[in-house]
């Protein structure tokens, strides 16, 4: 039989059938992780010939996830059945870390546009809030009582962000892990890389937070670096 007469099926369909073990199979398609012939495909309503081969490939770990878990578990912050906002989701390795961690839901929040994981824009429990900045937020956007904040920011540090979180509805005993970056905390014009200025940083964060009601518990260098090689450290707050 030609090409013309090659009978063609959604790939949503062959994946599932082909992978009964996929939990999501349009998620994992969205993802990335499907390649079809060799060739990765990110549309699950695509159509593709009976038989063509499909393979799988590992999904891509973000440096985000990494962090975040360290924090939970460093930190002993429990995320189960709580509400989340996490401020600078960007492609959501902080949003699938509070999901993996049992949040009920979770608000990603991020200024740019189309950076969060096609998975994660599915699931139900996510409230994609991209086009958003800090400053925009109100319970009006978040509406529930939020139990847990984290933050991942560019440009922006956490001194200067904590003020603008009073405009969010806070649960009782709420929680904050915030990703302090030197660089933007000092604003410098290059990396930081001395202990007197990661010092000096951390304390900027600190003050900051404590001057909006956040009760600074702990604090813990990141496991792993971020762009550029730069070190970078995770605070831990309770609402005061």
């Amino acid at each position: 039989m030609g090409r013309k007469g090659r009978r063609l099926r959604k790939l949503t369909h062959e994946l599932a059938q082909r992978f009964p073990q996929l939990e999501d199979p349009e998620a994992t398609i969205a993802d990335g992780q499907v390649l079809v012939d060799g060739f990765p495909s990110s549309n699950p309503a695509s159509l593709i010939p009976v038989g063509v081969p499909l393979a799988l490939r590992e999904p891509a770990v973000l440096r985000g996830e990494a962090k975040l878990r360290h924090a939970i578990e460093a930190f002993e912050v429990d995320i189960t059945d709580r509400v989340a906002v996490d401020i600078g989701a960007a492609a959501g390795g902080f949003t699938r870390v509070l999901l993996q961690a049992g949040a009920r839901r979770v608000y990603a929040v991020d200024a740019g546009y189309g950076q969060l994981l096609g998975s994660l824009r599915q699931d139900p429990r996510v409230i994609n809030l991209e086009r958003t900045n800090l400053g925009d937020l109100s319970s009006a956007l978040v509406p529930d009582d939020v139990g847990v904040i984290t933050m991942d920011l560019s440009y922006l540090a956490v001194a200067r962000a904590a003020p603008q979180l009073a405009t969010l509805r806070l649960a009782g005993g709420a929680e904050l892990i915030a990703l302090v970056k030197p660089i933007y905390e000092l604003r410098a014009g290059a990396l930081p890389t001395s202990e007197r200025q990661y010092q000096a940083a951390i304390e900027q964060a600190t003050d900051g937070l404590g001057a909006s009601g956040w009760k600074v518990i702990a604090t813990e260098r990141s496991p792993v670096r971020g762009g550029r090689g730069a070190v970078e450290w995770l605070v831990h707050g309770l609402r005061a």
